[in-house]
Formats: C-alpha cells, sequence, structure tokens
C-alpha cells in the first residue's frame, strides 16, 4: 500500500477493515464450526486464499488490490481460527502444550521461508526490471509465489479435512449455538484486545518502520524478520520447559510485560544493529508465550465452546491487531512519528500483561500438571 501510494494513516485505517468484517460474522462463523464440523471451513478458506492472491498477483489496480488483500487476510482467519480447537481435540493434557509449541514453531518455520522469498523476489524483479525493489511491480511479483505456494497448500487442507476426528467434540442443539459463559469468555477477552491493540499498533507497521527510519529495501527487511524467525523457531519450542518451570500464567503474564519497554526503546532508537536486536528480542519474548496462552484458552473453557473462543480470541484480538491498533498508529505516527506511536504501544503492552496476571496468575491448569498429572 506504501507503494501504491497511501499514507500511514491510510493504510492503518485500511488495515482495520478486515477487523471489522471479522467481528460480523466471528461469533455466528464460530458456532457452524461447532455445529457441523470443520470440514467445509478448512477447504472454503483456503479456495478463497488462493483466489485473493492470485488477484494480488495479477491485478495492478490499488483498489482491487486492498480488498484482495484484505480478502486473503480474512480467509487467513478462518484457518487460524480452526486450529486451536483442532490441536486441542487430537491431543490429550499431557501433550498439549508440546503440541502448541511444535505447531508454532513449525509456523515461525515457515514464517522464516516467507520472509526470505518476500525479500529476495522483489530485489531480484527489481534488477531484471530495472525499477526498485521497493516498487509495486517488484512486491507484486513475490505475490505470484504467494499464490504458488497457497495453491500447493490446498491438497494438505483437503486431507485435513477428511479425518474424522475433524468433527465438532460435540454436538448440541442449534439453538445453543450462542450459548457461552460469558463471564469467563470475557475475562480471557479482556487482555487478549489490550494485547492487540498494543501489538497491532506496533507490528502493522514495523515494515514501513525499517523503510522509513532506516531507508531498508525489501531485501534486507526479509532478512531481518528471517533471522527473527529462526530464532523463534528454537526459542517456541522451550515454551513447554517454560510453562513447567515458571508456570502457564505467569509465563503469560510476563512476557506480556516485557514486551513494553523493549517496544518502548524501539520508538526512541535510531541505530539500526541496536533496534533489529531489540526487534528480534521482543519477537522472542512475545511468542515463548504464544502456546502457552493457547492452551490456557481451550483448557479455561468448556471443549464444546472452544471453536468459538479460539473465533472470540481471532476476533477481539483482529480488532487489536488490524483495526483499532493500526488505526490509532497510523493516526499517531502523522502527528508524532513513530516516538508518539510506539510509546502508546508499549503501555499497551504494560497493561495486557497486567491485567492477565491480575484475572489469571493464580489459576493452574491440568497441562501444568505434567506427565505424573
Amino acid at each position: 500500500m506504501s507503494a501504491l501510494g497511501f499514507s500511514n494513516d491510510v493504510i492503518g485505517l485500511f488495515n482495520s477493515l478486515p477487523a471489522v468484517a471479522l467481528l460480523l460474522v466471528g461469533i455466528p462463523f464460530a458456532a457452524m464450526a461447532d455445529r457441523i464440523g470443520y470440514r467445509p471451513f478448512l477447504l472454503g478458506g483456503g479456495i478463497v486464499a488462493i483466489l485473493a492472491s492470485l488477484v494480488l498477483a495479477l491485478v495492478a489496480s490499488p483498489l482491487l488490490a486492498v480488498l484482495a488483500a484484505g480478502t486473503f487476510a480474512l480467509a487467513v482467519i478462518v484457518l487460524q481460527v480452526l486450529g486451536s480447537p483442532l490441536l486441542a481435540q487430537v491431543s490429550g493434557e499431557t501433550e498439549r502444550v508440546a503440541l502448541f509449541a511444535l505447531n508454532q514453531s513449525l509456523a515461525w518455520a515457515a514464517a522464516l521461508l516467507g520472509d526470505v522469498l518476500g525479500g529476495v523476489i522483489p530485489e531480484v524483479s527489481g534488477r531484471l526490471t530495472h525499477t526498485s525493489a521497493a516498487s509495486a511491480g517488484a512486491i507484486r511479483s513475490a505475490f505470484v509465489a504467494m499464490t504458488i505456494l497457497t495453491l500447493v497448500s490446498l491438497p494438505f487442507l483437503t486431507r485435513l479435512a477428511r479425518f474424522s476426528g475433524m468433527k465438532p467434540a460435540a454436538s448440541f442443539p442449534v439453538r445453543e449455538l450462542l450459548h457461552i459463559d460469558l463471564a469467563r469468555f470475557g475475562r480471557i477477552l479482556l487482555p487478549t484486545l489490550i494485547l492487540g491493540i498494543g501489538a497491532g499498533m506496533y507490528l502493522n507497521f514495523i515494515q514501513l518502520y525499517l523503510l522509513q527510519r532506516f531507508g531498508l529495501t525489501p531485501g534486507p527487511i526479509g532478512i531481518i524478520l528471517a533471522v527473527g524467525a529462526a530464532l523463534t523457531v528454537i526459542v517456541t519450542l522451550a515454551a513447554p520447559t517454560a510453562g513447567r518451570r515458571f508456570g502457564i500464567t505467569r509465563t503469560v503474564g510476563v512476557s506480556q510485560v516485557l514486551g513494553s519497554p523493549l517496544v518502548l526503546g524501539l520508538a526512541f532508537i535510531m541505530v539500526l544493529p541496536v533496534a533489529v536486536v531489540i526487534m528480534t528480542i521482543r519477537q522472542l519474548v512475545l511468542n515463548l508465550q504464544g502456546p502457552l496462552a493457547q492452551v490456557f484458552g481451550m483448557e479455561y473453557v468448556d471443549a464444546r465452546e472452544r471453536a468459538r473462543l479460539a473465533t472470540a480470541q481471532i476476533v477481539v484480538s483482529g480488532i487489536g491487531i488490524g483495526g483499532i491498533g493500526p488505526l490509532v498508529s497510523g493516526f499517531l505516527q502523522v502527528r508524532g512519528g513513530y516516538q508518539l506511536a510506539f510509546s502508546v504501544s508499549a503501555l499497551f503492552y504494560l497493561l495486557a500483561g497486567l491485567t492477565f496476571l491480575i484475572l489469571f496468575g493464580k489459576v493452574r491448569l491440568p497441562s501444568e500438571r505434567g506427565p505424573s498429572g
């Protein structure tokens, strides 16, 4: 969007639209997934992602590109929504934390390759066409690879959808689709929303931050993100150990609190190597708690409510990460730069961690008891 000429505040506004769309359909969608099974949503999400990525790769119109990007985001969110309840359904209490950690580690391994390709392809395209690697055409060339990779994923989604274990954990009457433990959901979702806002103010602009503050092109940016992803692959696997040693809830809350001074540092650092180190540490700290937070949610609610909680978390987090966060950040950036926007982001990280610790600091889950139970 920056290459197409949009300003940071407009980019923040457009980033918020998928979150608004998901808000309107999120909980009803999750209720239907809990009721009829996950297969049609797995296949539908994969097919829509392929079509949207194809539009991104071939269409130069700014309006169509933005619409396609939003559609692709929604399709990927559908697949993410189903991830936690599926993993929770096929795992036992003693292996659940390890499975969630391995799943997130593999996701970061994929992100590593994606970051490298996302940086290298525009650089090569720019050289071949004698244009800037940061131009819209060069960046769009990376979407061709994205389309191919998304297409390759479809057979795996199809196979996953065929597994008998992908049926709902329990069936219940249609009139109960939206009946949930509101108090319990509210307690989980409050820190999720706060963290989402803080993360959205930071994550949606990290590539622009590197471009606009340090003048980097997609190639070096991709390498920086890939190195962070590679380290995250390793650190994420340490989540079960951290959960056993320090407790799941304590690890989640403290990790979120630690994100605050790190993001605050990025607001004012003007030296690239130092900024890269801080960015990487923040990524490692926050992703160490990722699988633990997922397990916490899946075990904190009834099994019949897992898909709805997973979607509610995606919706609420999306409101923060893809809605309020980038909208407020873009507004603050055009008035006070990254110093102001990232400082406010750091405040939300702090509030999220403290809120989680206050609400759940004394909660102990079955997974924390380990194999000896």
